[in-house]
């Protein structure tokens, strides 16, 4: 009897471990199942997460064409591209071609955001942040997390980058990436840099720095190499606040500052410089030549100042009535937006074509034949 008890008592356990084991299986055949019907399904429950162009919905961008009208929630910045314009958001950064249609539109998760671009590349960054981001027309190129807080950041055409960030050893620490991402300078700088621009090829660059003498800021250019070991050319004691600078096509390089505008060739030998007959309002270079425009208040009257030839030490200074916010030198022509028009000007001087605006505009660029005017909350075009 007794083994009769053990053998009957064996058989229930095999059975209940048998029942169980059994009822995981199913357990198991039914989740998968589920996850199976999920993920064929997932067209219908999922349309919110598909990154395209019709992804989102939120309205922070409207319109068919032009004027795009954003959100008056919405912060933004623009600038032309290659193929069209950009436009970054608190949040995204969309594509459109020059006729206003929605071609890509991509999520960032930065802060205090900067937009620069070149060419058919677009850096963002965080200012006083960690991060940056280059993208393609097609696609996310690269994204870096720097070890401290970011300065200020460039990018060239060719995609290099350059990132300049504080330091515990150095006033600031210079950084510059390649088209993928990876390293191919350093410096640990003595130098307060203020901006860098790259030189055409991309194995090189331009910092400009400041600095106070004898109770006078002034600026300074140094050329930089990034396969040469050796320094480069500096320029020295320039008498003026840096504020913005350009590079030419044969890499000569132009400083504009507060109260003048200097420039220099390729091999650091200075061309000229030009002393401003008033306050600095805007300025603007591309190779056909230089712009810009400065307001006399005590005079009331406002100056464009055109350079076309840096070699012959020729400014034309032209007086203007109206009172201009901003200043493009392109190829053909030196635009002017003021609060109700925009002029068109030839690097003699010449006014070529007005155009009138029925509302003002807070800024404006030019991509090929069109400029594209940039409003509290609309970005419209106008042919030019």
């Amino acid at each position: 009897m007794e083994d009769v008890s053990r053998s009957s008592l064996s058989e229930m356990r095999r059975q209940k471990k048998k029942r169980r084991n059994t009822q995981k299986f199913l357990g198991f055949v039914i989740i998968l199942t589920v996850i199976l019907g999920l993920y064929v399904s997932r067209e219908r429950w999922m349309p919110n997460f598909k990154i395209d162009n019709s992804g989102y919905t939120d309205d922070e961008i409207s319109g068919d064409g032009f004027p795009l009208k954003i959100s008056n929630s919405t912060n933004y910045k623009s600038c032309g591209t290659s193929e069209g314009f950009a436009v970054l958001t608190d949040t995204r950064l969309y594509y459109y071609s020059a006729s206003g249609e929605q071609t890509d539109v991509r999520q960032h998760t930065y802060s205090n955001t900067i937009l620069k671009n070149a060419g058919k590349r677009i850096l963002i960054y965080e200012q006083n942040g960690n991060s940056i981001r280059v993208d393609g027309r097609r696609e996310e190129m690269y994204e870096k997390k720097m070890d401290n807080s970011i300065y200020l950041a460039s990018v060239s055409s060719r995609g290099y980058t350059a990132v300049v960030t504080e330091s515990d050893q150095y006033v600031c620490e210079l950084r510059v990436f390649d088209q993928m991402g990876d390293e191919v300078y350093f410096r640990g700088c003595s130098e307060r840099i203020t901006d860098v621009v790259f030189k055409n090829e991309g194995k090189g660059c331009y910092f400009i720095s400041l600095d106070v003498y004898e109770g006078h800021i002034i600026s300074q250019i140094d050329s930089i190499d990034f396969e040469n070991t050796e320094a480069g050319w500096t320029a020295e004691n320039i008498e003026t606040c840096p504020v913005s600078v350009f590079v030419s096509e044969t890499d000569d390089v132009v400083l504009f500052g507060d109260s003048m505008c200097t420039f220099y060739s390729s091999e650091g030998s200075k061309v000229m410089d030009y002393q401003y007959p008033g306050i600095l309002t805007d300025a603007s270079y591309c190779d056909s030549g230089a712009a810009m425009i400065f307001e006399n208040k005590e005079r009331k009257s406002t100056t464009l100042a055109v350079i076309n030839n840096p070699s012959s030490g020729n400014v034309t200074e032209v007086k203007i009535q109206n009172s201009f916010r901003s200043v493009e030198a392109c190829e053909n022509a030196v635009y002017l937006l003021a609060e109700n028009a925009i002029d068109a000007y030839d690097y003699e001087g010449r006014i070529i074509r007005t155009t009138e605006l029925t509302e003002p505009f807070r800024g404006f660029y030019k991509s090929g034949k069109y400029v594209f005017l940039e409003g509290h909350n609309k970005i419209e075009r106008i042919e030019f």
